[in-house]
């Protein structure tokens, strides 16, 4: 992940803290219960990106034959796949 788990913790619980300071949570489930969900949905949204950049690798890959020798820069190649990808699936990263 881009993130490792101490950074996903601290970035839950600074969601958590905001939504609490701004009055605009309501808890129906014990605080600790809901910063595990904000915690899952963030790392669930990691693993997302990180899966659609091995799609996007992969299609680099099965395609690196037919771009023969010409001079691609790979960075700028994978962005413009991935963001295609994106707006083709209505992904919001």
């Amino acid at each position: 992940m881009k993130l490792n788990r101490r950074q996903v913790d601290k970035i839950s619980s600074l969601i958590l803290e905001g939504l609490k300071k701004e009055g605009l949570i309501i808890f129906k489930a014990p605080e600790e219960t809901v910063l595990e969900r904000i915690n899952k949905a963030i790392t669930d949204d990691l693993l997302r990106e990180e899966a659609l950049d091995r799609e996007v690798d992969g299609l680099i890959e099965a395609h690196s034959g037919s771009l023969g020798s010409e001079s691609v820069d790979y960075r700028k190649m994978f962005n413009m796949i991935k963001h295609r990808l994106v707006r083709e699936r209505d992904i919001i990263l």
